[in-house]
C-alpha cells in the first residue's frame, strides 16, 4: 500500500464545488482520493492524473450499487467510493459531460442531501426543548444532568441547523 493522507472537507452541503476542485488539484499531484472518512476524504500516492470528480447523493440498497455505478460508467463516469450516507463520487476526463445538467436533477440531489440532516435537526431540537424544560422544573442532581444534556444538544443542534440551511440556500441558488 502507498502512502496515504487525510484531508478535511469543506462540508458538502456548504461547498461541495470547492471539495471537488480541491481533490482536482490533489490529483494533478498525485494524490487520489480513496476513501470517504469522517468529515474528509483519504487520499493515496500515485500517478499524478488531470481528473474532474463529481458527486451524487443517493441511498441504494447494496443490491442496486452495481447497476447504478454500471450507468455512470456508461456515461463515462468512473466510480471512487461511497459513503455510509449515501454519497458517491466519480472521477471522469475533463470535458465529460456533467452528471448534473439540469436544474431539476440538482434539486433532487439537494432534497436528498437534506432529508437525514432535517431529520437530526428535529431530534436535536426536541432534546434541546425537552432538557431544558425539565432543568427548568427540576433541582439538584437531576437539574445538573440536563443542564449538561441542554449543553450536549445545542453542541449538536447549532452545526445541523447550519447544515439545512446551507441545503435551503443551495437549493435557492439553483432555481
Amino acid at each position: 500500500m502507498g502512502k496515504t493522507k487525510y484531508i478535511m472537507s469543506n462540508g458538502i452541503a456548504f461547498s461541495e464545488e470547492k471539495d471537488l476542485k480541491k481533490l482536482r488539484k490533489y490529483a494533478a499531484k498525485g494524490w487520489i482520493v480513496k476513501h470517504f472518512k469522517r468529515m474528509g476524504y483519504e487520499l493515496e500516492k500515485g500517478v499524478a492524473e488531470d481528473t474532474i470528480f463529481s458527486l451524487d447523493i443517493r441511498p441504494l440498497a447494496e443490491n442496486e450499487l452495481e447497476e447504478y455505478i454500471e450507468m455512470f460508467e456508461l456515461s463515462g463516469w468512473e466510480y471512487v467510493c461511497s459513503s455510509y450516507y449515501g454519497a458517491h463520487l466519480f472521477k471522469a476526463k475533463p470535458g465529460t459531460k456533467p452528471i448534473y445538467t439540469d436544474k431539476e436533477t440538482k434539486q433532487e440531489k439537494i432534497k436528498i442531501l437534506r432529508q437525514p440532516v432535517m431529520s437530526a435537526v428535529v431530534i436535536s431540537m426536541a432534546m434541546l426543548i425537552v432538557s431544558y424544560l425539565v432543568h427548568s422544573v427540576s433541582s439538584g442532581v437531576l437539574s445538573t444532568i440536563f443542564s449538561i444534556v441542554f449543553l450536549f444538544s445545542l453542541v449538536i443542534t447549532i452545526p445541523m441547523l447550519m447544515t439545512l440551511i446551507a441545503t435551503y440556500y443551495h437549493s435557492f441558488r439553483t432555481k
